[in-house]
């Protein structure tokens, strides 16, 4: 059988499994314990590290070039694959929306195929107003019956009521992961939200601070607005988010977190706390986890005021991975001396073989032009929580992940921790191998490894590699070489002129 001669189903299958991950269509978020990579790109001499998000977003733009690719290299291949460009919708740019909208005014059967839709945030275009982006968001919603996944980096407060509606009017069976940045005045907005879509299998709610959308020379010179939204008969309601696995909260969120605490999330098995640099208001965790703990199997608790570790843990015995914030001051560090020494937690947690941790920016990096008292206590409050995370406490501990990118950024500018920094290191390192448990930075690889300084070295390993590969590998043989010259030409068999698209190429730059 020729490739010509293959289904247009068959060639549909293959072209999914090239061009997609499963990443861009899975509904549950990337987390803090994902893992990052470091990438050398030509405009910039030094390492960059990608996070997971960023990471997502480099997937979205591979696909869509390798969709193209395929698109334009016969007539037949271009009619199985077009419709590819269109299952995952990624706008790095809000200016390509209008041109998306009138593709899908225009075809609106496009549609149907569309899974995710993700836009990223990088500015705001001066020729448009919030209103102009609600009815463009809107409209594509409104063309996508089909949508699974609904990712905004950008904040929608004032759009929220429309946009949810939208969702809801045209998605709810097949929704199962959003991505809002709101207002906590939209709290009433989202709690009927949830309650109207059922099939929510992830949620990230990125809540802004109340000072931000200021609305008056009033509410510009108070920086802390009344942060209680008016919930009226939301505040009634008792959801029940039958299949929501995966729950991230970031910002202000006490007013979320004290409704959450009577809803019921039966199947809940994620739940991410990033209160980013807020120090008050912080939501009653400890209650939340007290009703909705026992199943959870990740826990992750970003902040900067302290919480009850020891009840934290106790009310999550099936937690296998727990992100929290060394930087704590917990009260046992008050205790702890050598001659008596006291325990992190009031009983080992049997079950978590993995922890992250948070902060750590004065554990490695030179102390900045802050009050150095400050930086000792905290490198103290630092050594002594680090030297609980053993198996006495934990068990099943296998990896402990240290999270923050700015801290290992950092590190590579300046080729690695420095005098207390590297003695520190030194401690923790010996401590996780005497232990039998892997201290790693946020990209996997143990702390301390970091990516080559030179091209040089890298070549010349890269060229070792090379010479034992090919003294190895035989080459292509003859018939390799004929089966690819046959292929070859048949695809130009197939393809005597170049293919004229049928979408304008307005159309593909709304999507490329």
């Amino acid at each position: 059988m020729s490739i010509r001669d293959l289904p247009a189903e068959l060639l549909t299958d293959i072209f999914e499994q090239v061009v997609y991950d499963d990443s861009l269509v899975d509904p549950l978020h990337p987390t803090n314990m994902s893992l990052s990579r470091w990438d050398k790109r030509p405009t910039k001499p030094d390492w960059v590290l990608v996070g997971p998000s960023e990471d997502v977003h480099s997937k979205h733009t591979k696909a869509y070039s390798a969709t193209k690719a395929i698109m334009f290299t016969s007539k037949q291949w271009y009619r199985v694959a077009y419709h590819l460009l269109f299952r995952c919708l990624f706008l790095s740019d809000i200016a390509r929306l209008p041109p998306l909208c009138l593709v899908l005014d225009q075809y609106a059967w496009l549609g149907w195929y569309v899974k995710r839709f993700h836009l990223v945030r990088y500015y705001s275009p001066r020729r448009f107003t919030i209103a102009h982006v609600e009815n463009m968001l809107v409209t594509v919603i409104h063309h996508c019956p089909n949508l699974e996944l609904f990712t905004v980096e950008w904040p929608i407060t004032p759009s929220f009521p429309a946009i949810a509606d939208s969702l809801v009017s045209y998605t709810a069976k097949s929704l199962r992961s959003v991505h809002w940045k709101i207002g906590p005045n939209c709290l009433a907005g989202l709690i009927w939200a949830l309650d109207a879509l059922p099939s929510l299998v992830s949620v990230f709610i990125d809540f802004e601070s109340p000072s931000t959308p200021a609305t008056s020379t009033e509410d510009a010179s108070d920086p802390l607005v009344d942060a209680s939204p008016l919930l009226g008969t939301a505040s009634h309601i008792s959801l029940s988010l039958d299949s929501l696995q995966q729950l991230t909260v970031r910002g202000l969120s006490q007013e979320f977190i004290e409704q959450a605490i009577g809803w019921s999330f039966p199947v809940l098995q994620s739940f991410t706390l990033d209160f980013v640099s807020h120090r008050d208001n912080l939501p009653d965790v400890a209650e939340f986890l007290k009703n909705h703990g026992a199943q959870l199997t990740f826990l992750d608790l970003n902040t900067i005021p302290a919480l009850d570790l020891p009840a934290i843990l106790a009310a999550c015995p099936m937690l296998t991975s727990f992100s929290f914030n060394p930087d704590w001051r917990l009260p046992f560090h008050a205790d702890a001396n050598e001659e008596a020494p006291t325990a992190m937690l009031r009983e080992p947690h049997a079950r978590i073989t993995h922890l992250g941790l948070h902060q750590l920016l004065n554990a490695f990096l030179p102390p900045g032009s802050g009050v150095q008292i400050a930086t000792m206590m905290l490198q103290r409050t630092n050594d002594l929580t680090f030297s609980q995370l053993t198996r006495q406490l934990f068990p099943a501990l296998k990896v402990v992940r240290v999270l923050n990118r700015t801290l290992l950024a950092g590190l590579e500018r300046q080729n690695g921790p420095e005098d207390e920094g590297y003695e520190r290191w030194e401690r923790w390192e010996a401590q996780c191998k005497a232990e039998g448990v892997r201290l790693e930075d946020c990209t996997g690889s143990l702390l301390g490894d970091l990516p080559l300084d030179s091209d040089d070295e890298w070549e010349v390993d890269s060229e070792d590699e090379y010479e034992e590969v090919v003294e190895k590998d035989p080459g292509l043989r003859p018939s390799n070489v004929k089966e690819l010259r046959d292929l070859l030409e048949e695809i130009r068999r197939m393809s005597v002129s170049e293919p004229t698209p049928f979408l304008s190429e307005e159309g593909f730059a709304a999507i490329l």
